[in-house]
């Protein structure tokens, strides 16, 4: 890897969550020099996990995705997890507020008593269409489209949606693009001992070893363009020269910090992004009253449940950790006793075993749906930002692979690497340049 002197100014980052720390090992390793600002008093952003009473806490429902680009970057990091995948039974279809056992295999969805039996043909006509489809034709059609094409059944639609929010978090088929949900129905995921802090904690310490400063509680209000580089602007009026910058937060933050938000580019991408929004309800009980239900796939509403503990260390031994999810369509709110209610037909008396509870009613689990209208995953920005050079952005809504965690990921990898370029490319060109001199 080709290493760089620490002389010129650093590269300064804008963001600690997963992004932001993941850009500051790979730039670090490279021999650049390092600083990142998190407005908050912990990094981590949306990863962050809190440990209470021997249960951990993550800020919603999370799930690691296999075989994309987050075990790539961690692989190459050096950053190590563990945890496991969900349990293969205790799964059922709530409809009509009534409870269906889904049995553990290939074709459980077939022997619910669910779908009729038209359905059930349908079902496997459909299972049999996804397994050839080209996803990358289909990035700029929605789901609701292919599904208005494709599917007559009522009941194989639900079936369909509610496998579509739980891998995208959202329940915006009119907006979603079909490319991008099928390419992640069939993917395995993790559940992560100790909750995604963990990963947090491993990007943080390979950041640090490489010689990255890492500052938290640092609120940047201002970008501005000086000389061949960058002053960035702290709330509190401090300045720093940055040869180059890279802005690990959401769009409008983005857009809002650059050129006094009118960055045209940066504008347009922040108006553009329509945020993926849940609400969710975490709750510790010292015992689960019916140790059976441990997922449940919810046709007729936008919900989820599901006992995370039950697959990775997430809780004391013999509790339990469950979590429960809303996808709220832009501009939907959520009530809480919407979630309590599916915790009374999956869990009857779980009020009496309640350790902790954790409400948060309107998270952002994406800052930007993969949207059809735009070209799907294609369609995405960055993350070398248009106008003056070496101004670049990630996150969960930029670059054209993976999506929430994942795109985090790819993103940081690509902007780490662009900006690594462009120094090399500087370096050599002022090499040839002394060259010239001497000779």
């Amino acid at each position: 890897m080709t290493t760089h002197p620490r002389t010129q100014s650093p590269v300064i980052i804008v963001g600690g969550g997963l992004s932001g720390l993941s850009a500051a090992a790979y730039l670090a390793r490279a021999g650049h020099a390092v600083m990142l600002f998190e407005k908050a008093s912990t990094l981590g952003g949306r990863a962050r996990t809190r440990e209470q009473n021997g249960f951990f806490f993550n800020q919603g429902a999370h799930a690691f995705r296999l075989q994309g680009p987050g075990e790539q970057v961690l692989s190459e990091l050096g950053v190590s997890y563990s945890g496991s995948l969900p349990q293969p039974s205790g799964s059922s279809i709530v409809a009509d507020g009534k409870l269906h056992p889904l049995p553990a295999g290939a074709g459980s969805l077939l022997g619910t008593g669910f779908l009729t039996p038209a359905a059930e043909a349908e079902l496997t006509r459909v299972f049999g269409l996804l397994k050839h489809l080209n996803f990358e034709e289909l990035q700029g059609k929605s789901l609701q489209e292919w599904l208005e094409e494709q599917v007559q059944h009522l009941q194989v639609r639900q079936l369909l949606l509610a496998r579509a929010r739980i891998s995208t978090y959202t329940d915006t088929p009119d907006l979603l693009s079909a490319g991008l949900t099928f390419s992640l129905l069939t993917r395995q995921v993790l559940y992560l001992d100790g909750g995604w802090q963990t990963l947090v904690d491993g990007l943080r310490q390979k950041a640090q070893e490489a010689g990255a400063r890492l500052i938290a509680e640092a609120r940047v209000k201002a970008i501005e363009v000086a000389g061949e580089g960058y002053r960035v602007r702290l709330a509190d009026d401090s300045c720093y020269e940055a040869s180059a910058v890279l802005l690990a937060t959401d769009p409008e933050t983005a857009s809002a910090l650059v050129a006094d938000g009118t960055h045209e580019a940066l504008l347009r991408w922040a108006a553009q992004s329509v945020p993926a929004r849940v609400a969710c309800l975490d709750i510790a009980l010292r015992r689960l009253p019916r140790a059976e239900n441990l997922a449940a796939l919810c046709m007729d509403r936008p919900l989820y449940y599901a006992v995370h503990s039950a697959s990775a260390r997430l809780a004391p031994e013999g509790s339990a950790l469950i979590h429960l999810m809303k996808y709220l369509r832009p501009g939907e709110e959520a009530s809480r006793q919407e979630l309590e209610a599916l915790m009374d037909l999956l869990q009857p008396g779980w009020r009496a075993e309640v350790v902790e509870q954790s409400f948060l009613p309107h998270m952002i689990a994406s800052n930007a749906i993969v949207q059809a209208r735009l070209g799907g995953l294609s369609g995405r920005p960055g993350p070398e930002v248009p106008g003056p050079p070496n101004l670049y952005v990630a996150g969960d809504w930029v670059g054209s692979e993976g999506e929430k965690a994942d795109a985090c990921f790819a993103s940081a990898r690509s902007a780490a690497r662009l900006i690594m370029a462009q120094f090399s490319d500087r370096q050599s060109a002022s090499l040839v340049s002394l060259s010239d001199v001497v000779e």
